[in-house]
C-alpha cells in the first residue's frame, strides 16, 4: 500500500487536475486535498480508511463549487448576451436614424435644387418676355 506521503500527493494530484478540467483554481483544491489528508491523518494515526470518505467529501463540496461557478457562468454569459444585443439593437437604431436623416438631407437637398432650377427658369423667362417686350417695341418704332 501507498504510504502517506504517496497516498498525499495522489490525492493531491486527482483534486489538481479534476479542478483543472472543472475551471476551478487547481492549485487550491490541491492544497485542499493535502490539509484534509493531513488533518484526518494528524487526528486519526495510523488510520487510512478515514482518509477516503473525507477525500469524498472534499469532492463533494468540489462539485457543488463546480456547480456554482457552472451557475455564474451561465448567468455572466446572459448577461454579456443581453449587453450585445441590446447594443446590437442601439446601433442599428442609431444607423437608422442616421440613414432616416441622410435620406432628409437628400430630400431637402432635392427640394433646394428643385427650387433653385425653378427661380432660374423664372427668371430665364421673365428676360425672353422683356426681350420680346423690347423687340415688339423696336419693330412697332421702325414701322
Amino acid at each position: 500500500m501507498l504510504g502517506f506521503g504517496g497516498g498525499l500527493f495522489s490525492f493531491a494530484a486527482l483534486f489538481y487536475f479534476a479542478a483543472e478540467y472543472e475551471h476551478l483554481s487547481g492549485w487550491k483544491w490541491a492544497l485542499a486535498s493535502v490539509a484534509v489528508s493531513g488533518t484526518v491523518k494528524g487526528l486519526f494515526p495510523g488510520s487510512f480508511i478515514f482518509i477516503l470518505p473525507a477525500q469524498f467529501g472534499l469532492f463533494l463540496v468540489m462539485w457543488w463549487a463546480h456547480v456554482q461557478n457552472q451557475a455564474q457562468r451561465q448567468v455572466d454569459l446572459a448577461k454579456r448576451e443581453a449587453d450585445s444585443r441590446r447594443e446590437r439593437q442601439e446601433r442599428v437604431s442609431r444607423a437608422r436614424q442616421e440613414a432616416a436623416a441622410h435620406t432628409d438631407f437628400d430630400a431637402q437637398g432635392r427640394e433646394r435644387e428643385a427650387a433653385a432650377e425653378a427661380a432660374q427658369q423664372e427668371r430665364q423667362e421673365r428676360v425672353r418676355l422683356v426681350r420680346e417686350q423690347r423687340e415688339r417695341e423696336e419693330r412697332e418704332r421702325d414701322s
